[in-house]
């Protein structure tokens, strides 16, 4: 019995150590919106909402020190009604800052969401023509067995599904300068609402390719995450949204792409290439500028393949579309992260570039596969 006030000593010390703890107040930043009828995002990033409550989708990602004007509350006064690119988004209270002497119960009330004015224009630049030989790689991809409906992403931060295909899922993009694109979206909306597993913010070129980067509660051992989100998709059509990862690893660039088209076309799918919007690798990476886009643009001229050339319709926004980002000292920071308005903008290229592709044909209209008879000798 000698040990037990030890014992009872440590258990105490283990007590004390894990015992709850006031949370400290979080400090005041700097207000930095222009205007008092902004709120200002006051902690490091915070995801949008698609209504005002926490069960509702994000449609979104907002940075701190990003502003947003204040257009309503609602009843309980807790969510913030604010415009988010081509529609509206609810934020919480405790996640962005008033000016001094505001709060959210001089906000009005919101009873109903007014419908947004902006709208992206119907002819952008950048949209791919779709050949014949990419319809007739559809159409083969549907006679193998592959989902006709189905498109999976493969991709960065810019393409994790809050920000890319969630915004289309959870209705969060203005397509009423668009109709004709409201049964595209409609005809893919299983695929648009699907977590797929090769997506990540802390992607490069190469780790679509990396079993390390697998979900091992989904995918095989040793299944890089793009063979595993094939077999799990079953998908026709592959976006490949890649290279704002590949700041410092641009010059292996190219083979991995390479390697990322083949492995999908090896697969009996389609790739679908998109280009992006920062300049990361040429301004922190000591690359020539646009390399890794000249590089995407390149590969899908040799392979034959659609090029989504998001960075041309880029250049029409405000900020090339992206986000303004600003360190703990307001430092601009290279951007590099896609914002809302440029998040609309490259999913309508998308379903533009859908709606083109058509519809495979019915599968009793569908050509039988020619039959492997030997060659008769003259």
């Amino acid at each position: 019995m000698r040990y037990k006030p030890l014992l009872v000593a440590l258990m105490l010390a283990l007590l004390v150590e894990h015992a709850p703890r006031a949370h400290a107040a979080r400090p005041a930043l700097p207000f930095v919106c222009s205007s008092a009828r902004q709120v200002m995002v006051h902690i490091d990033s915070i995801l949008p909402r698609r209504d005002s409550t926490w069960d509702a989708p994000p449609v979104g990602r907002m940075f701190k020190y990003e502003c947003h004007t204040a257009l309503g509350r609602d009843a309980n006064s807790e969510w913030i009604l604010v415009p988010f690119g081509t529609t509206h988004a609810w934020v919480h209270r405790n996640d962005v800052r008033f000016a001094d002497g505001s709060d959210i119960s001089q906000l009005p009330l919101v009873e109903r969401v007014p419908q947004s004015r902006v709208s992206v224009p119907a002819s952008l630049p950048g949209i791919p023509a779709i050949s014949p030989r990419v319809r007739q790689m559809y159409q083969q991809a549907v006679r193998t067995g592959r989902d006709p409906d189905m498109i999976a992403v493969v991709g960065d931060c810019n393409a994790e599904p809050p920000v890319f295909f969630g915004r289309l899922a959870a209705g969060a993009v203005n397509l009423s300068a668009h109709p004709e694109l409201a049964r595209i979206a409609q005809r893919f909306r299983r695929a648009f609402a699907r977590l797929g597993v090769a997506t990540n913010g802390g992607f490069n070129t190469a780790s679509p390719l990396d079993p390390l980067w697998s979900d091992p509660k989904q995918c095989n051992r040793n299944e890089p995450p793009l063979d595993c989100e094939l077999r799990l998709s079953n998908a026709s059509l592959v976006v490949v949204s890649l290279g704002t990862g590949d700041t410092f690893t641009w010059r292996e660039f190219e083979a991995n792409y390479r390697a990322v088209i083949e492995r999908i076309l090896a697969a009996k799918a389609v790739p679908l290439l998109m280009t992006k919007a920062d300049a990361l690798e040429s301004l922190e990476g000591g690359a020539p500028p646009d390399h890794i886009n000249n590089v995407i643009r390149r590969l899908g001229a040799q392979y034959g393949l659609p090029v989504i050339d998001y960075a041309q319709a880029a250049r029409l926004l405000p900020n090339n579309g992206l986000v303004t980002e600003y360190d703990d000292n307001l430092r601009a920071r290279t951007p590099f992260h896609v914002d809302a308005l440029g998040a609309d903008v490259r999913l309508i290229m998308l379903l533009q570039t859908l709606n083109a592709l058509g519809t495979p044909a019915p599968q009793s209209t569908r050509q039988p596969a020619l039959s492997r008879q030997p060659l008769r000798r003259r």
